[in-house]
Formats: structure tokens, sequence, C-alpha cells
């Protein structure tokens, strides 16, 4: 069901201001990832490709990764620089927008998107509530002590059904806890919502 992606990259070492100046380098570069996307991808149909920057300020040893607007140009690279910046303010706490910026790699991802297939919805069931219970057990929900709390079959349970908390619903790999207030309703995929 997922779409079809192929991601490449290419080193650059550059500082962002001389890319800037003269793009044709790093033009050159997404050209060559675009045509290596488009060739992994060959026969799932035609890729969409996006960019994105690895950027660093001068000196430093780690990354922060930005989108890069297509087509490829100074102002393209500009705004990857703002990002940047902006994102190791959110990230570390501190940015340094007067600082000089290197391009340490241009990233591209082809995308193939894939249509999924129908997922099969159950009618709504005419079973009672009741057929999915296998009793009840004591639950802590409060430091007053242990609430009497019905516990049901999650297997058992069918679109259509609702039911109140508090309730335990026990399944194979799991346990969902539906609590004092809460609802409990399964819809037509057979997931389970919990509403206040």
């Amino acid at each position: 069901m997922a779409d079809v992606t192929h991601d490449a990259s290419r080193a650059l070492l550059t500082s962002v201001g001389t890319l800037q100046g003269d793009p044709a380098p790093i033009q050159r570069a997404a050209s060559a990832l675009t045509e290596k996307v488009e060739s992994a991808l060959e026969g799932h149909g035609t890729p969409e490709v996006a960019f994105e920057l690895d950027l660093r300020y001068v000196g430093q040893s780690y990354e922060v990764t930005v989108p890069l607007a297509s087509p490829v140009t100074a102002t393209a690279l500009g705004g990857a620089a703002e990002a940047f910046h902006d994102r190791h303010r959110r990230r570390y706490g501190h940015a340094a927008p007067e600082a000089p910026v290197e391009a340490v790699a241009l990233r591209a991802r082809g995308t193939v998107p894939v249509s999924p297939p129908p997922l099969p919805q159950e009618p709504e069931t005419d079973l009672p509530l009741r057929d999915a219970e296998i009793g009840t057990r004591p639950v802590w929900f409060s430091p007053g002590g242990p609430a009497e709390t019905t516990a049901y079959a999650r297997m058992a349970l069918h679109h259509g059904h609702t039911l109140e908390g508090p309730a335990v619903l026990h399944q194979y790999d799991t346990t969902i806890v539906v609590p004092p207030g809460w609802r409990a309703r399964v819809d037509a995929y057979r997931n389970v919502w919990i509403e206040r």
C-alpha cells in the first residue's frame, strides 16, 4: 500500500553562498540524481522528485536536513538556508544567520504514488454486545479502590458495537483500557475508537 520510492544522494561540501553565486554545480548534481532516481523507478511510473539539503554551520560535525525547492536556483538555496537557521534554532535553541552555512549533501527522493487497494468494510453487526463479554474483574482507576470492570474479547467486537467505560478489551497482542467516562466504538474497518 506504500508509495514506491527511491532515495539517492551526492556529497557537496561547498558553502551555500558559493552555490548561490554559481548554482550550476548543484543543478548538475540535481539532474544526475533525478536521472538516477528515474532509472531506479523505471517501470513503476514517472516519479515526483523532491530535493533536500544536509546543511551545517562551518566547523560543525552534524547536519540538519531541510527541503530544497525545485528548480534549484539561487533563490531556492537562500530559502533552504533560511529553513536551516529556523530548524537549527528550534532543535538546538540557537541559530547564527550571519554565519556561513555549508552544504554537505544533496538528497533526492523519487516517489511514484500507488493507489491503495480498497479495504473491506464490515457491515454493522446485529450480534449483541454481551456475546463479546468474557467476565468482570476489579481494575484500579483511582486511589479510592478498584472498580468492577467488564472485560471483552476484542476479536468478538464488530462494526456497530459501542460500549461505555470502564472496560478492558483483551486481544492476543495487547490490552485496550477504556477508562470511566469514556466510550469505545468499533468502525467498519474494525478499528476501536475511544472517545470522551
